[in-house]
């Protein structure tokens, strides 16, 4: 070969040498975005704990949590390619899937990683001395204060729908003299310490940082509400599930309280390919002591017994996930 001809090959390869090196680094800045909720629940502490142990895993992927999305945007976020995954509970994912309840249209092409994962409850609370139960606002027409989170949120959704089982609406609150406010976890907080709030009810898991911080400044002035049957049994009809928040889930929380329960997945589109489903879901379910110690919600978390099931999802499994599985033996 010409010494002209070597030139030619070496610059050739130097070329490519170049451009495989632009590869990788467009490959390597490829981010994953993780939708979850606002910042002070419990949430964001799941999404940014797993984007922290998928990006220390060094696997090929990397995450970022998103402190935004909420239980009933998140499945719309995944369907719509907004988000590459998010968590939500399994009812508002199996909602959206459908399409019904909380969705206008159908969202076919969401599938789950991991299921199960927590424990979740309505947790309804009060400082106005007049309320004893939910009951009493209606029968009295009370003018409470009531705080909740912005809609998008499942706490928001069942919070209303769990109201308007009891006869009575947001609406018919500001009509008695009381108010009704939408705003973050901060905002809430604050007001109830201030006393220009007296009621707030959220779907929360033990050690909710903010409830937590609730009901610590406002211990003995703080009331936790139960629900009644005749209502838990309503709302069962669209999916919602019968639980008791154990006595002593927060501080202050002296009994147990009948109320409604849901479970927190991670899904992702359907598009999403088979490998990078297979190592976000192998790397955070390997990883079990680090994501169990990052949040008390966590804790109790056996991905053995949950994490595969598509029920615990909502949605089908996604093949990655599924592969995974099977290599556990816990998927037959």
């Amino acid at each position: 070969m010409t010494r002209k001809a070597w030139k030619g090959v070496l610059l050739l390869l130097a070329v490519l040498a170049v451009g495989a090196s632009g590869i990788g680094q467009a490959e390597a800045a490829k981010r994953l975005q993780l939708g979850s909720w606002n910042p002070g629940s419990g949430w964001y502490v799941y999404a940014a704990a797993m984007a922290n142990i998928v990006n220390n895993a060094k696997v090929g992927v990397q995450m970022d949590a998103l402190a935004k999305g909420g239980a009933i945007g998140n499945p719309i976020n995944v369907g719509e390619g907004k988000y590459d995954a998010a968590l939500t509970f399994s009812i508002a994912a199996n909602w959206a899937y459908q399409g019904k309840v909380a969705y206008k249209k159908a969202y076919p092409n969401l599938r789950g990683l991991i299921g199960g994962m927590d424990e979740y409850y309505l947790g309804i609370v009060t400082t106005n001395p007049k309320v004893k139960s939910i009951n009493d606002i209606k029968a009295q027409k009370i003018p409470v204060r009531y705080v909740t989170v912005p809609r998008g949120g499942l706490g928001q959704w069942a919070t209303e729908a769990m109201i308007e089982a009891h006869g009575f609406t947001f609406e018919d609150i500001k009509k008695w003299g009381g108010t009704v406010t939408h705003t973050g976890f901060s905002v809430i907080a604050s007001r109830i310490k201030d006393g220009q709030a007296d009621m707030f009810s959220h779907t929360v898991n033990p050690g909710h940082p903010s409830l937590t911080q609730i009901a610590i400044e406002k211990r003995g002035a703080l009331r936790f509400l139960g629900v009644d049957d005749s209502v838990r049994n309503e709302l069962t009809k669209i999916g919602f599930l019968k639980e008791t928040m154990p006595a002593n889930t927060f501080p202050g929380q002296t009994e147990p309280k009948n109320t409604f329960g849901f479970t927190t997945a991670m899904h992702v589109s359907a598009s999403m390919d088979n490998e990078t489903a297979y190592k976000i879901t192998k790397t955070l379910i390997d990883k079990i002591s680090d994501l169990r110690a990052a949040h008390k919600g966590l804790r109790t978390f056996k991905p053995e017994k949950t994490a595969w099931r598509e029920e615990q999802m909502g949605t089908p499994v996604h093949p990655g996930a599924v592969r995974y599985y099977k290599e556990k033996g816990w998927l037959k």
